[in-house]
């Protein structure tokens, strides 16, 4: 298909979305592939996922160019990380292609490009902002290793280590212990050990324990209750850290993108109330966009095209319209 056209991608450790738009703001094709975190899946495969999401919303449309790629890729804060992705991005022409952080797209998609503060809780977790004299930051985001406080691999660290209490007697009962038996096929809780150490359980499948204490949570679980309102509480500390440093004051949005955790109970709670401790004024919304329609948005302010709420309608009703019994 001849024209000008951008495209946008998320991508993270739990998955890649990409969207692939004309300069009016049409949205004409979305695709999805694995994984895309190269700290996590390593450079190859997350290049892969990227690809096949690409490929995927390609296919729909006939677009195989682009005037601006713009790819919000988690894991990618330092140059080699990006630069480790760029050269095995090949089979497009991605036009002018940029790597930046999953939250900056996450921020962009979830405003419409306005400034506020996004706070991401998905396999990992960060904060980031931005002001109304076009500074930006973040909190956290360091990785599993380092941080990702209230991610969805910290809430199932957590209920492992819950679980593994309850089953010493040295700490309180939980419903978690059984969950996590049944969930992992385990016969008895010491197989975690092998598990952990001499199986196949990364930082992705620990995340994935997530539903769990969720579902525990919902049930009245104390324990499982106890993770998420600190979970929330992390995230809020995250957010509070971001709105210090861009001083930002009185009325401005704060977005929640949840991710694989998705919960509306305590942690986002314990968020909400730890934010507002310090900004009473902020306006917790709904995400208006997904972050790789925020990654087209970038795409088509990059090329100087105007983004006015005109053109975000037009946005809407076209994804919206793909999303209908897709996907």
């Amino acid at each position: 298909m001849d024209g000008n056209f951008v495209l946008g991608v998320d991508g993270g450790g739990s998955g890649t979305r990409c969207v692939i738009a004309d300069l009016s703001g049409k949205i004409l094709a979305r695709g999805r592939g694995g994984p895309s975190n190269p700290l996590t899946a390593g450079a190859d495969p997350a290049a892969e996922g990227i690809l096949d999401a690409v490929k995927e919303a390609s296919m729909r449309c006939g677009v195989e160019a682009f005037e601006v790629s713009i790819m919000g890729i988690a894991g990618t804060e330092r140059l080699s990380g990006i630069e480790a992705l760029e050269k095995r991005l090949t089979g497009f022409d991605f036009g002018r292609l940029c790597i930046v952080s999953d939250a900056k797209v996450a921020l962009a998609g979830a405003t419409g490009l306005r400034p506020g503060v996004v706070v991401i809780s998905g396999t990992g977790s960060i904060a980031f902002g931005l002001n109304e004299e076009g500074e930006a930051t973040r909190a956290g985001g360091w990785g599993w290793r380092l941080g990702d406080e209230g991610s969805g691999y910290d809430i199932g660290h957590k209920a492992l280590i819950a679980s593994l209490r309850d089953f010493d007697g040295r700490g309180p009962p939980t419903s978690l212990s059984e969950k996590v038996k049944t969930a992992l096929g385990l016969g008895d809780l010491s197989e975690l050990v092998d598990r952990i150490y001499n199986g196949d359980m990364g930082s992705r499948e620990v995340a994935a324990l997530v539903h769990l204490v969720r579902e525990a949570a919902c049930e009245g679980d104390e324990v499982a209750t106890g993770i998420m309102e600190e979970a929330g509480e992390e995230l809020g500390i995250a957010a509070s850290a971001v709105i210090r440093r861009l001083g930002l004051r009185g009325r401005f949005p704060v977005a929640l993108n949840y991710g694989i955790v998705n919960c509306r109970g305590a942690l986002r709670a314990s968020l909400e109330r730890t934010v507002k401790r310090g900004s009473p004024e902020c306006e917790f919304i709904e995400l208006r966009f997904p972050p790789q329609v925020g990654a087209a948005l970038l795409a088509l302010q990059e090329l100087g095209v105007k983004v006015e709420e005109k053109l975000l309608g037009r946005v809407e009703a076209s994804y919206g319209a793909l999303t209908e019994g897709s996907l």
